[in-house]
């Protein structure tokens, strides 16, 4: 006789149910293994098709690249130095140029003043040579001298007479410097003043060379002479007033200078 099955509680069926739900299957370990590596093969395949492609297009731009490039001729290296050879060449060739420019500047700089410092030894050498006093006129000899008397003055004599024509030129007797004017007794007269302030006096003129505040030097010609003023006939009276002072007798001074106009 068959033994009953005893009826099983809903309770009980419920927590079966629910410990077969929450024990997890058994899995192979061989499966286990297996899809990882497989996505890990998946991932590196991928990854390699990528580098591939990429190293694939880069060699293909590189060989393009190469492909493109033109290798370069030798003449139009040659060529190429030839204008730089020729353009150092030119520059070169104008530095030299105005270097010489410059030095012949310089050269006729020094030229220049050593013409000018020999102008000027030569002029002061002429200086030293040149008469520092002269007779006022060519002619030699007198027709009055100092310290006479007569009817033609109103006292003494106060100078040399040269008996020259009309129109005879007079030079300066000093260097000096030269002031006109007008006397009844003298006429037309020209005073020049010396640098140690000794006058001489050119009398009886008929007209100047030089004008008022004129610098001359001995032996210039400065005036001409005449019959201007108190005067008997066409000639040069001549004074010398040391320091603008009272006159002095022309002829010896005339000979301490080494002239003599007798």
């Amino acid at each position: 006789e068959e033994e009953a099955t005893p009826p099983v509680s809903r309770t009980g069926s419920r927590g079966a149910g629910r410990s077969r739900r929450r024990t997890p299957a058994k899995r192979s370990a061989l499966l286990t293994v297996a899809v990882p590596s497989a996505c890990v093969v998946g991932v590196a395949c991928i990854a390699a098709a990528s580098v591939g492609g990429f190293t694939g297009d880069g060699n293909k731009d590189t060989a393009a690249s190469a492909l493109d490039a033109h290798p370069v001729k030798p003449s139009t290296a040659n060529n190429k130095l030839d204008t730089q050879l020729q353009s150092l060449s030119a520059g070169a060739d104008d530095f030299a140029d105005r270097a010489s420019r410059t030095q012949e500047r310089i050269d006729l700089k020094a030229q220049q003043e050593a013409e000018k410092k020999k102008a000027a030894e030569e002029a002061a050498r002429k200086e030293r040579l040149r008469p520092k006093f002269v007779l006022p006129v060519m002619q030699r000899g007198l027709s009055a001298y100092f310290g006479q008397a007569g009817v033609n003055w109103m006292s003494v004599h106060t100078g040399i007479d040269f008996p020259v024509s009309y129109g005879t030129t007079v030079m300066a007797a000093t260097d000096g410097t030269v002031r006109t004017q007008w006397n009844s007794a003298y006429g037309n007269m020209l005073i020049l003043t010396a640098k140690d302030g000794t006058e001489t006096w050119y009398c009886h003129l008929s007209r100047y060379q030089v004008p008022p505040g004129a610098i001359v030097k001995a032996g210039q010609p400065i005036a001409y002479s005449g019959n201007s003023g108190n005067s008997t006939g066409p000639h040069l009276h001549f004074e010398v007033r040391p320091g603008g002072g009272a006159p002095i007798d022309p002829l010896p001074w005339l000979r301490s200078h080494g002239l003599d106009p007798t």
